[in-house]
Parts: C-alpha cells; sequence; structure tokens
C-alpha cells in the first residue's frame, strides 16, 4: 500500500489549493462568487480538513466520502460551465446580485478550475479504493 499516502497527499493538496485560490479569487481580487459557486466551495472546503486530517493519522478509508463530495461538486462545477455557456438554459440556477453566467476569466473560466479540481480528487480517491481492495 505505498501508493495509498501519495494518493491522499496528492487529494490534499489539489483541494487545499483550491481552497485557498477561491478565497484568493473572493478576498484579494474581490470576485464575488454567484449561488453555484458557493455550492461548489460547500462541497471543496470540507475536503481540505477531511484529506488533510486523513492523511496525517493514515486514513485511508476516507475515500467513499471524499469521492462522494467530488462527484457532487463536480456535476455543479458542469452546470455552472453550462450556464455560463448557454446563460438562458437554467433560468433558476442563479439570481442577481451576481449571476452564474458571469465569468471573471473567460480564458480559464473558475468552474472550469473547480471542475478539474473535483476531477483529479475524484481520481485520486477513486484509485485509493482500488489499492485499499488490493491490501484485503
Amino acid at each position: 500500500m505505498q501508493r495509498a499516502p501519495l494518493l491522499l497527499a496528492f487529494a490534499w493538496i489539489v483541494a487545499l489549493v483550491a481552497t485557498l485560490g477561491s478565497l484568493y479569487y473572493s478576498e484579494v481580487r474581490l470576485f464575488l462568487p454567484c449561488e453555484l459557486c458557493w455550492y461548489q466551495r460547500i462541497f471543496m472546503y470540507p475536503q481540505a480538513v477531511i484529506l488533510g486530517l486523513a492523511l496525517w493519522r493514515q486514513d485511508f478509508g476516507v475515500w467513499p466520502y471524499s469521492l462522494a463530495l467530488s462527484l457532487i461538486g463536480g456535476s455543479l462545477s458542469a452546470l455552472h460551465l453550462l450556464e455560463q455557456k448557454f446563460p438562458n438554459l437554467f433560468t433558476l440556477a442563479c439570481k442577481p446580485p451576481v449571476p452564474c453566467s458571469v465569468e471573471y476569466m473567460p480564458q480559464f473560466p473558475i468552474p472550469l478550475q473547480a471542475l478539474i479540481a473535483f476531477a483529479l480528487i475524484a481520481l485520486s480517491m477513486a484509485l485509493l479504493a482500488r489499492e485499499a481492495r488490493v491490501v484485503r
């Protein structure tokens, strides 16, 4: 089970960078988060803590919890990307003052960044689950 600590560490670093990045965007760059951004944060922020504690305790059984959070958060990120590309598709998704169709960084949209982070964490957790099955 030599890969397990590396997979857990990688997932934690991704979650930590995503969490700190979103705080940078809102607190330093002063980007106002929309409603879908808040929901994505709900599924990313706890992972920075949960995965950090799991890494510290070498608890490789954390994978189902992190995988569930990542799949839900990633789905929200995909929905958010669709909302940005097709603003009239989901009229109930976001309301003023910050509509979800606002793109602060059109060259690399923030929901795409979140989707990549959720996908990397989910992949790490899937591989971690496979590692856990091999050991049994």
